[in-house]
């Protein structure tokens, strides 16, 4: 499976700090192979899924051809709130 990270996510996960990075590319290297703790996104984020690695959340979705696009990464109490945000920017342009 191929993962492909979006400029955000990209960026995100380059400014944190050295053990939450370590943290990240574990649980992404798991995501590879279909396993971590995710779980499909209901309501307004159906089609993307989640994975946790403690704090944050990275939302990302599946596309043919077994590719994971990841979307969006931030702390929990925020990452979907802003993910929906950039949603409604990218369906205006």
């Amino acid at each position: 499976m191929k993962i492909l990270a979006s400029e955000q996510v990209q960026t995100w996960l380059a400014a944190l700090p050295p053990e939450a990075k370590r943290r990240v590319r574990v649980a992404l290297r798991k995501l590879e192979k279909g396993k971590g703790d995710i779980l499909a996104l209901r309501g307004e984020l159906a089609g993307f899924n989640r994975l946790r690695v403690g704090g944050v959340r990275v939302i990302y979705s599946q596309h043919p051809g077994l590719v994971l696009r990841l979307q969006y990464a931030e702390t929990r109490d925020t990452v979907y709130e802003n993910f929906l945000e950039v949603l409604a920017r990218r369906r205006s342009e």
